[in-house]
């Protein structure tokens, strides 16, 4: 339903009273918060610096921790087999050992044998809906010829399946063979495990016989994946993240572990390097600010202020201990706005409080106020709509016309003003009496209103009378338009109390010269236009040329 404005007066004094006394209150208040706020912020960023500083010394307790388990384990090992109480030949006493080491060790990853007749043994798990399920890869010789087998067991380390393969694997080729090559005990670089597909890194040590000939190699893998989901677990807020790199660029961990594996075209696992990392301009340009640093501030932990597109960052850097066999750094990384926007809303939030108070008290003084104000909004209404049809009154509907006149004026926008009337309205009132006449009036002016243009203007003339002014119309094209209105009146009877009641409306319609700034010789022509039609049947719209020809 089309809603018309007051044409001048505005209910607004007690809304103008009411923002007032809010932006009076807001302003009170917030000089308030403002002079609390002091040195806040700087002590909540002291307090992060401090936060990822722990952070940093805890993931390199816990990294150190993971490898140290590694290593003693790969002593252990090496030490059962050179004294004789375990061999690599007993393979499936040397299968059961690897097995229940990897189950009593959760860090593990995988526990891997070769030696340089190309024999191997390879046990790791296999997560599953039942618990941990375990696979064993071995390769032997036999008469020359190379046997691949894969057993996979279930959580007791019964045999579920056995198969033959032969994909080509030398665990001669593999990095964590260096160790025999070498003849010394030594951690790999990051790379690719040949059967998992996850990053990672092993311990590796060289096995003697009891001669002092190197006959193999023994070595532990540790996957990213574990130290990443340690740096998963403790973020320090919303969008930080950390990262373990060595002094070269190569990733060792990452709290996404998404952001350090890549596939190359044939969609190969490949590893990470930090400045493969280019599409993150956060980590590239602390790179570059790590590179200004020297050993001793590394080995200390320090911390970097940096900024990015315009947005200020914490950073702290830390190595671990510089008799460490891992040349790594720990580096935790966060938004300043993570903790300062903390601040800031809390801040906000007490603001909103205190205002919610001060509104409040406003708004109960505002609806006391109100109370008082609301028979003077309803004088206002009712001096420029009428109450029956809530139309505008006549006086309201010209002091409208009058305005959008003078703004069509200069633009040579065509005007229409019609005139109708509700055919044997007298005859209704008279049958049915003058509730159903009421609610005829009702129904008529609904669809009038409904069926106009936002721009058109519509009022009770009087009675059983409407005016309206026609927005973007010449007057043949407002004879269409109130034919158009005519036709939904006729063509719908209209409900009431007393049943469906068919009614029709005349229409006389007028142009409003371009020149003029009044509408009495519009009004007037459209009045006789009405008359005329009236008088050749109702139930019709004719224009005021028609009514001036005729006569």
């Amino acid at each position: 339903m089309k809603i018309y404005p007051h044409p001048k007066h505005k209910w607004s004094a007690p809304y103008l009273i009411f923002i007032a006394l809010i932006a009076l209150q807001s302003l009170a208040v917030g000089i308030i918060m403002l002079k609390q706020h002091g040195m806040g912020e700087e002590i909540l960023l002291t307090h992060a610096r401090e936060m990822m500083q722990r952070l940093a010394v805890g993931a390199i307790y816990n990294a150190r921790r993971h490898l140290q388990s590694a290593e003693n384990g790969a002593r252990l090992t090496k030490g059962l087999v050179e004294t004789g109480i375990l061999s690599p030949e007993n393979t499936p006493d040397f299968e059961m050992y690897l097995l229940e080491m990897l189950k009593n060790d959760g860090e593990f990853s995988g526990l891997v044998y070769g030696d340089n007749q190309g024999k191997f043994l390879y046990v790791t798990r296999q997560p599953s809906l039942h618990g941990n399920n375990y696979l064993t890869k071995l390769i032997s010789r036999h008469d020359g010829k190379k046997h691949e087998e894969i057993i996979q067991r279930d959580e007791n380390f019964t045999i579920q399946s056995r198969a033959e393969i032969h994909d080509g694997f030398d665990p001669r080729t593999r990095p964590w063979y260096a160790a025999f090559q070498q003849q010394k005990e030594l951690w790999t670089p990051p790379y690719i495990f040949y059967t998992s597909r996850d990053p990672g890194i092993t311990v590796s040590l060289p096995l003697f016989d009891k001669k002092g000939l190197s006959f193999g190699a023994f070595g532990v893998d540790i996957e990213i994946n574990s130290l990443s989901d340690f740096l998963a677990h403790r973020k320090i807020s919303a969008h930080s993240f950390a990262f373990i790199v060595a002094r070269d660029g190569a990733m060792a961990a990452h709290s996404d572990i998404n952001r350090i594996k890549k596939f190359d075209k044939m969609g190969n696992p490949q590893l990470v390097n930090i400045t493969d990392l280019s599409d993150d301009p956060v980590v590239s340009a602390l790179w570059r600010e790590i590179g200004k640093m020297n050993n001793e501030s590394l080995l200390k932990g320090s911390t970097i202020d940096f900024a990015v597109a315009g947005k200020k960052y914490l950073a702290v850097v830390r190595s671990f201990p510089g008799n460490s066999r891992w040349p790594w750094l720990m580096t935790v990384v966060a938004p300043e706005d993570d903790f300062i926007g903390i601040f800031r809303r809390a801040r906000q939030r007490h603001l909103f409080q205190a205002l919610l108070y001060s509104i409040g008290i406003t708004l109960l003084i505002f609806f006391l106020a109100a109370r008082f104000f609301k028979p003077v909004h309803r004088l206002l209404h009712y001096a420029h709509f009428d109450p029956l049809t809530d139309l505008y009154n006549r006086r309201a509907f010209f002091e409208s016309c009058d305005a959008l006149i003078s703004d069509t004026k200069t633009k040579a926008i065509p005007l229409c003003l019609a005139m109708a009337d509700i055919d044997n309205f007298k005859a209704i009132n008279d049958t049915y009496g003058h509730g159903v006449g009421d609610e005829v009036l009702i129904a008529v002016a609904g669809r009038l209103r409904g069926a106009l243009s936002d721009r058109d203007l519509i009022g009770r003339y009087g009675g059983e009378e409407f005016v309206l002014l026609l927005f973007g119309t010449d007057i043949k094209r407002g004879v269409q338009v109130c034919e158009r209105l005519r036709q939904a009146i006729a063509d719908t009877p209209i409900s009431t109390k007393a049943g469906l009641l068919g009614t029709t409306l005349s229409f006389g319609v007028a142009p409003v010269p371009a020149t003029t700034s009044e509408l009495s010789i519009s009004l007037n022509l459209a009045d006789k236009a009405l008359l005329q039609a009236k008088k050749t049947g109702k139930n019709r719209v004719v224009p005021a040329e028609q009514e001036t020809t005729e006569s």
